[in-house]
């Protein structure tokens, strides 16, 4: 065979092995991962040994690739993907945004209208007490009152008058009276300490008014809520220290505590009492309701100021106050004080 031939043969053997590459017309085929990054990245972090002296500059430099870009697995997981955050978005316009990442600062009026629904709001551990106490004055019976009412030395063996003789009253007008105050000097209290507190200091003015009362004026019979309003007035003492410079009006308690002590000791050191009169001021009462609402309002209340150690060292002397008091109370009716004589 001539060489033309044989060249001739090689040739078209080789074109009949050979395939046309195809061409996508229109699209761009990437391939599966991108090529690596010949780029050198400075100042990694030192090895595990974390010492500059086995890990010099030149061996923190290596070659970093580019990190995969994460594909969705199909075209449906795209356009789901695109499809959410084409809604989050829209929805992002239609909902209203804050600006700047800060809420709106409210309005004049709605800051009055809050100011004007907590002040208006009723204090209801007073409300309560003053409306069962309506309830006993209005429509209790006439035998209620000899078992209710505070008698020197009944208490003994009837142990309860120590705190019912607070929901009798002698008339209307002691039981208005009781209720104004009530409400004027223990509606913010009420509020800015919460219920339970202020009727432990209800409670704790009541008792210690009775006591009071059976040892400084033994042939007194007491009724009314007297003793309980003057602890509240006087509460108002270590809830402006607890609280100081977080309530406002602050100066004015402590005034009103001074002036409507006065008063009330001006009152009972001139007035001249009436013979005739079964039910008479107890003024002993007053005064133990008033002295206890200091102490305790120490111990029970809490505010801003409760870590200070000014506040410390005065709920510690209140608790030592009251234990001694609660001593001396003790001995006194044990020792001294005569049961059979004023029963």
């Amino acid at each position: 065979m001539a060489p033309e031939a044989e060249d001739c043969e090689e040739v078209e053997r080789l074109n009949g092995d050979y395939q046309e590459e195809q061409i996508h017309q229109g699209r761009r085929i990437l391939p599966d991962e991108p090529p690596p990054a010949q780029a050198w990245i400075e100042n990694e972090e030192l090895g595990p040994g974390n010492d500059s002296r086995t890990n010099s500059p030149g061996e923190n430099r290596r070659l970093l690739g580019n990190k995969p870009v994460q594909k969705p697995s199909s075209r449906l997981q795209a356009g789901l993907t695109l499809g959410v955050w084409g809604a989050s978005k829209k929805q992002s316009k239609c909902t209203p945004s804050l600006k700047n990442g800060k809420p709106q600062a409210k309005t004049k009026f709605q800051k009055r209208k809050e100011k004007l629904i907590e002040a208006f709001r009723l204090p209801y551990f007073i409300v309560t007490m003053l409306y069962i106490i309506g309830l006993f004055h209005f429509f209790g019976p006439v035998q209620w009152r000899a078992k209710l009412e505070w008698v020197p030395g009944a208490w003994w063996h009837e142990p309860w008058r120590l705190f019912t003789y607070g929901l009798l009253h002698a008339s209307g007008a002691h039981l208005a009276l009781n209720a104004l105050v009530a409400l004027a000097v223990g509606w913010r209290l009420e509020h800015e300490q919460g219920w339970l507190r202020i009727g432990v200091i209800w409670m704790g003015g009541v008792a210690a008014g009775a006591i009071g009362a059976g040892a400084l004026q033994p042939r007194v019979h007491v009724v009314g809520a007297s003793a309980a309003v003057y602890a509240l007035l006087t509460a108002h003492l270590p809830n402006v220290c607890l609280r100081f410079g977080h309530i406002p009006l602050w100066w004015f308690r402590p005034l009103s505590v001074l002036v409507l002590g006065a008063s009330e000791g001006c009152w009972a050191l001139f007035r001249t009492p009436d013979p005739q009169v079964t039910y008479n001021v107890a003024w002993s009462a007053h005064a133990l309701g008033a002295a206890v609402g200091v102490p305790l309002g120490f111990i029970v209340f809490k505010g801003e100021n409760s870590s200070k150690r000014i506040i410390v060292i005065c709920r510690i002397a209140s608790s030592f106050i009251i234990s001694i008091g609660i001593v001396a109370v003790v001995i006194h009716y044990v020792f001294w004080y005569d049961v059979d004589h004023f029963t």
